[in-house]
């Protein structure tokens, strides 16, 4: 820009000295004056245009591109994405033999079926503190069931669920809070399995349209196997729903785990293709 202002200074000198030089040589002319100050307002003119220029032309390189913002948002998505796996659980609670909860507890036969969409938190490293942002805090990996005996675990690891779960078809709600999961290599037969609970409020005991079932109030445990140690590679099977409660039924009184029902999980993406919300 310097160079340039310089030149159109060099421009206007010699204008000017043109202008002075043939008024000093030729017979006088009244519009000499004129034209002197008309050719300094051009040359003014071109002078002021250059920053103008100048700055729009900057202004433009540097606003950033629709290709480049596009591109932007899209690596955050898939970061994102990378972050995390959806499903939706649909959970169907009801008395299954071989049950250790209470025989009036569901004996009538009826049942209560819910859907609730989950996430789990895979490995994802913060870039400035190097923090595996996965990683569940110590209340949740408190509530985790250490069955895995002679087998490997990974760090419990967290499980978002939405706020609710849906029940009778979206006409009624119970509300969940997030969990936690873990995956358990071993124990035996040497597969992988991921286990993961969700606390829910749970439906009235008493008084209710679900007559003698409910779900009960607290964690709900679930089971899966998983293949290739992959929380995205889910089985498609039905695993057991658990509870954990107080019993005698392992020779002494202790926390036990008690089946009330079972659940299968899809893909989220598949889900809502499939049940329209």
């Amino acid at each position: 820009m310097l160079c340039t202002c310089r030149f159109f200074d060099v421009i206007t000198v010699i204008l000017v000295s043109q202008v002075t030089i043939s008024a000093s040589f030729s017979a006088p002319r009244p519009n000499s004056a004129a034209e002197a100050a008309r050719l300094l307002e051009r040359a003014k003119e071109i002078r002021e245009s250059i920053p103008k220029t100048a700055e729009s032309q900057a202004t433009k390189d540097l606003a950033p591109s629709s290709d480049l913002s596009s591109a932007a948002n899209g690596a955050a998505k898939d970061a994102l994405d990378m972050s995390s796996v959806g499903y939706r659980l649909y959970v169907d609670i009801g008395r299954e033999d071989g049950t250790w909860m209470d025989p009036r507890w569901g004996a009538s036969g009826r049942r209560i079926e819910f859907t609730c969409d989950v996430t789990f938190e895979i490995p994802f490293c913060d870039e400035n503190s190097g923090q595996d942002l996965s990683l569940a805090d110590q209340d949740t990996v408190g509530k985790m069931v250490r069955d895995n005996f002679g087998g490997k675990s990974s760090p419990v690891r967290i499980l978002k669920s939405s706020e609710t779960a849906r029940l009778r078809g979206g006409f009624d709600s119970m509300k969940c809070q997030s969990g936690g999961y873990r995956i358990d290599v071993g124990g035996g037969n040497g597969n992988a399995v991921v286990r993961f609970f969700l606390d829910v409020a749970g439906t009235p005991i008493t008084g209710s349209s679900f007559g003698d079932i409910s779900v009960p109030k607290g964690p709900l445990y679930f089971s899966l196997p998983v293949f290739g140690n992959n929380v995205s590679n889910l089985s498609s099977r039905d695993g057991p729903v658990t509870v954990r409660q107080i019993g005698w039924h392992t020779g002494w009184r202790r926390q036990e785990s008690r089946i009330v029902g079972t659940f299968r999980a899809k893909p989220i993406e598949e889900a809502r293709i499939r049940d329209k919300y």
